[in-house]
Order: C-alpha cells, then sequence, then structure tokens
C-alpha cells in the first residue's frame, strides 16, 4: 500500500467517530431531528393526566366538574319485599334499624349517577345527623311535623314532591341528574368521612382479623348477613330483594330511642343517636377490626379508630355504615 493509501486508512475510523460526536450535539431551537436511516423515532409522548379524586370514596372521578359538585342525599324506607333503586350508585349509605323489621336508608351521591333512586321517604332525625356535615340537597318525602322543623332548622336546603312542580319525582322515585338540576347553586363537595388507605396498607394498626363473613343480629328482626367475594374484592348483601355490595361496612353500635310523634298522624318510632361515642367493627377488602366511633356534634365528621386510637385505613369504595342498637350481636367468621 503507498503512502497516500495508508494515510487515508488512517484517517477513516477519525471520521466516522467525528461525526458520531457531531450527531449527538444538541440541535438549536427550530431545527429538525436527524434520524439514521433504519431507526424508528420514539414517539412524543404526553403525561397521563391525573383525575381528582372523590372525597367520599377516594376513587378517581371522571372530570374536576364531578368532584367539585356537592352532593345529594335521599332516605330510602325498605323491608324485606321491597325492591330499592340507584343503592348500587350511592357513594355511601347510612342504615337505621327502624320499626316493623324495615331499614330506614340516607343514601348519598357524588362521584355517580343513578337514573332512579327509591323508595324515598320522609326525613327523620338520623337523616339530620348524619347529613349536616356532608351538606348534600336532599330529596325527600315529606315528614312529621316535629322533623321538617329540625330539618329547616339544620339549615339544609332540599326538595319534596309537594313543591317539585312535577320535575324531580315520579311516583316515589327521583334521580340524582333531577336532584342536582334542582339544587341551589354554589354547593360545595362534601368532606371526607373515611382515611381510606393505599395498596397495602392495613385496615388498622393492631388486631387486624381476617374475615369473610359479617353478621349484624338485631333484636326482632332478620339479620343482615354480609360475605365478602374474593374476586372482586367486594362485600356482599341484601337489602330487601336486591343484592348490593361495597368495599367497606362499618357497623357502629349505639343507643336508640322510641320517638313519639303526633302529627300528621300519632306513631312511635326507633330512633339512633349518632352523637357521642361507641363501639365500632369494620370490614375492607378480607380484613376486619374492631374500633371505636365518636362524632360530637351536627358539623363532625365521625372518626371511627381502631383500638389503639390511629384512624381506620379501609380500601377506596364505596361504603354501607350500619347504626346498631346496643344488645345487638355483631359476628364475623
Amino acid at each position: 500500500m503507498n503512502r497516500r493509501k495508508m494515510l487515508r486508512a488512517a484517517l477513516a475510523p477519525a471520521l466516522v467517530i467525528g461525526l458520531g460526536t457531531a450527531c449527538s450535539e444538541p440541535q438549536p431551537a427550530g431545527s429538525t431531528d436527524v434520524v439514521e436511516p433504519g431507526v424508528v423515532a420514539a414517539p412524543s409522548t404526553s403525561p397521563t393526566p391525573i383525575l381528582p379524586t372523590a372525597p367520599l370514596t377516594g376513587l378517581p372521578v371522571t372530570s374536576a366538574a364531578v368532584a367539585a359538585r356537592p352532593a345529594v342525599a335521599v332516605p330510602i324506607r325498605v323491608r324485606t319485599a321491597t325492591t330499592p333503586a340507584g343503592l348500587g350508585s350511592a357513594d355511601v349509605v347510612y342504615a337505621e334499624f327502624a320499626e316493623s323489621d324495615s331499614l330506614h336508608l340516607t343514601a348519598v351521591f357524588h362521584s355517580r349517577d343513578a337514573t332512579k333512586v327509591g323508595p324515598v321517604t320522609e326525613i327523620r332525625p338520623v337523616d339530620i345527623r348524619s347529613l349536616r356535615v356532608l351538606r348534600p340537597f336532599v330529596g325527600y318525602n315529606s315528614g312529621p311535623t316535629g322533623f321538617l322543623a329540625q330539618f329547616e332548622k339544620a339549615d339544609l336546603a332540599g326538595v319534596t314532591p309537594g313543591d317539585d312542580g312535577g320535575k324531580v319525582f315520579t311516583a316515589d322515585q327521583t334521580s340524582t341528574a333531577a336532584l342536582w338540576k334542582a339544587a341551589p347553586k354554589g354547593g360545595q363537595p362534601p368532606p371526607a368521612v373515611l382515611d381510606y388507605g393505599t395498596p397495602g396498607t392495613a385496615l388498622a394498626e393492631r388486631d387486624v382479623v381476617p374475615a369473610r363473613e359479617l353478621t349484624i343480629s338485631v333484636p326482632g328482626g332478620p339479620p343482615q348477613v354480609w360475605r365478602y367475594d374474593a374476586a372482586r374484592s367486594l362485600w356482599v348483601g341484601k337489602v330487601g330483594t336486591v343484592t348490593v355490595t361495597a368495599a367497606t361496612v362499618l357497623v357502629l353500635t349505639m343507643e336508640y330511642k322510641t320517638l313519639t310523634v303526633r302529627k300528621p298522624s300519632p306513631r312511635s318510632l326507633p330512633s339512633a343517636n349518632v352523637f357521642g361515642e361507641g363501639s365500632a367493627f369494620a370490614v375492607s377488602g378480607p380484613s376486619g377490626a374492631k374500633g371505636r366511633w365518636r362524632k360530637p356534634g351536627l358539623d363532625m365528621v365521625c372518626n371511627v379508630t381502631d383500638l389503639g386510637g390511629g384512624l381506620l385505613r379501609p380500601v377506596p369504595g364505596n361504603a354501607w355504615v350500619f347504626y346498631v342498637p346496643n344488645g345487638a350481636k355483631v359476628t364475623t367468621g
């Protein structure tokens, strides 16, 4: 090889290295990216939007508008033969053991819609005591004179079949869309009622037990039985003729009083005193734990703690809260 060819061969690697280095330098603003033949350019990606979280479930919602809207609530009376509507869309359901083996439910809707909700029943003190802190718009079917006065004094907004102009109720049913349309403008979203855990978080800091079945036995009435469905990670129960599910079931034991009302018709009925404190039991996911509940007054959230004083950390999702009278038996297995 002559001297010129030798020099050309020696310079070739240096030129290749020099070109590679030049291509790796940052391009000036507005320039065109150069891609080597055979190399596929990585697609440009935009960050995944972070959806807001619903305060009553701890789950993401479809839009910021849903997260920011106020809640709506409906009292529902359920007997053994009743087929209630809309309970599957409620974020929280409060259940009081009422007269004649019935349940008086307070269904609260915020993150999801229900085309039918009912049968809508009268307002009761338990509704007022559960709802005041959440500030929902309430659809209810009248009530005893004294209970209506309590509702008005609590400064809760609502609508009844007698003053809806035929726009909110159809027979004994309503819908969340009709209630939100009738609600005053400027309502605020509800506060969180539970301190939801993250994946891997234990339900309680102590005394956690495996749970597959929960039975609530109240004297004089049929038991409430809930079973854990591991495939869906949900607790399954039956209310009236309808199967319902919940991520969390809370059982709060408390004093019940007998109230006597005179208007519009004389009768006596049981009423849960949801103010104060008492024992609690919770199931969420495949776990159960004993605890304590405490609700000082109308404008305070009911806090539920384990026996060590730490807040329970249920899995995100909807919740059923049973107000159980003293003397009821709560078992799990």
